[in-house]
């Protein structure tokens, strides 16, 4: 499998894709999905991180 299909989703019947992660809220770029030590959302370019709360 390529490293597109773990990153994206694909929608053939309406010909759409759509990225899994969320946008980073301060400067647009993806954010990546952490998990541990603590469950939360981090930006790699600026630094902005959430926390996922239960």
């Amino acid at each position: 499998m390529s490293k597109s299909s773990t990153l994206y989703e694909f929608d053939y019947n309406q010909g759409t894709i759509k990225p899994k992660n969320k946008k980073c809220s301060r400067c647009g770029r993806m954010m990546a999905r952490h998990t541990k030590p603590g469950p939360r959302w981090a930006c790699g370019y600026c630094g902005y991180t959430e926390f996922i709360r239960a």
